[in-house]
This record gives structure tokens, sequence and C-alpha cells, in this order.
């Protein structure tokens, strides 16, 4: 049997709840997705959410923890070209995969992202510039707590930490408890400086629900 054929046909899914959706895009197709040659792994309306934060705040350097195969590094900094925005993008990542692309508005910075000798790269090559991290590493609750602690300094009032892919917490699917548990630690940690925007999820379907942290303060 092909894979397809365990889930509904077109005309099908137009009845799928918004749960069975995501399920359907997290084991299927997420995977399957591509820019430029490479794997980018978000969903469509991630990725007009994304496109939004970055024309609303005007980050001068973009942080990405987890950077996989460079598809969504290259594509961020396409995006912040089409907004003739000059940020640079910082991707972090344990394997040097992403490398393969090579970008002169990327920097890619190999290691694991909480080894301080990787904090302190990102750390010079931010050089205090305004700065919009995203979360996308192993997901596991203590790596998600670590990050949010380690590059919440990054972040600038007025733009946003975002956590990905809290979704696993709501279709069941590991690691649980995971960056959800990690992200509500921290917003109750640090209220007095983040806070959940649920307006950035205007699209319903998202792998980041609750996963969109704006920065109020210092």
């Amino acid at each position: 049997m092909d894979r397809y054929d365990m889930f509904p046909h077109i005309e099908e899914r137009l009845t799928m709840t918004a749960r069975e959706w995501l399920m359907f895009h997290w084991t299927m197709h997420r995977h399957n997705s591509m820019y430029r040659g490479r794997h980018l792994l978000k969903t469509p309306m991630d990725l007009l959410v994304l496109r939004d934060i970055i024309a609303d705040t005007r980050p001068e350097v973009v942080i990405e923890i987890g950077s996989f195969d460079g598809g969504s590094a290259l594509w961020i900094a396409d995006q912040l070209e089409i907004e003739k925005n000059p940020a640079r993008v910082i991707g972090v990542d344990v394997s040097p995969r992403c490398t393969a692309v090579a970008d002169s508005r990327i920097d890619w910075v190999i290691g694991d992202c909480t080894d301080p000798k990787v904090v302190d790269e990102v750390r010079r090559l931010a050089e205090h510039r305004r700065g919009l991290v995203i979360e996308d590493s192993d997901h596991k609750l203590e790596t998600t707590r670590r990050i949010l602690q380690l590059y919440e300094s990054f972040v600038a009032v007025g733009s946003y930490f975002i956590v990905e892919d809290t979704i696993v917490e709501f279709i069941d699917m590991p690691p649980f408890p995971g960056p959800l548990a990690a992200v509500r630690e921290f917003v109750e940690r640090r209220s007095a400086a983040f806070r959940i925007d649920r307006s950035r999820e205007k699209y319903l379907l998202t792998h980041n629900p609750m996963g969109y942290l704006a920065r109020t303060a210092e």
C-alpha cells in the first residue's frame, strides 16, 4: 500500500478537523516541503506569520536555532531582501549539513546550541543588533528550557522569540512534555518581559500554538 493511501483524498480532506490536518501535514508532508532545492520544515501558514513578523519588527539579525538542511535560513534571507532589510541570518545547528547552503547573507555556527562557545560565537556575530530568535532544535523540554534561558538576551524589545513545533504536545507526538511546557514555564517566570501573542496564530493552522513570544520589556 502506498503510504498516502492511509490518508483521505482531497475531497475528503475538506472535512478534516484542524487537528487531523496538522497530523496529516506533520507525518506526511513536512519532510517533503522544499525551498530552492533545500528542505523547509514549516507549514505555509507559519511561513506567512514569519513573513509578517519580519516585516513588522524589522530585525537587524535573525537567529535560527536548528537549521537542518538550510532551507528555512535561505527563505528568511530572501524575505529580508524582499523587505529591503540588510539584516543577517545566523543559523545554528549541531550538524554541518546546513552549510551546503553557501550564501553571503547567512553565517553558520556549527555545534550544540547550548555550548557556551556556540553562544559566545552567536553573540559575536549578532553584535548587539536587534534580534529575532527562532528555536527549532530537538524540542525536548530540557533543551527548549535551556535555549530560552541562553538566547532571550538576543531578542529585542518589540521583537519575538519563536518556539517552533509546540504542536507535538497537542497531537500527542514525542517528545512529551516538550517545548510547550518549556514555554509556559518561561513566560510565567519572565512575564514582565515576554507574553504569548496568540494574534500571530491568525491563519489558524500552525505548528507553533502558543509559541510566538513577544518581548515587551527588558
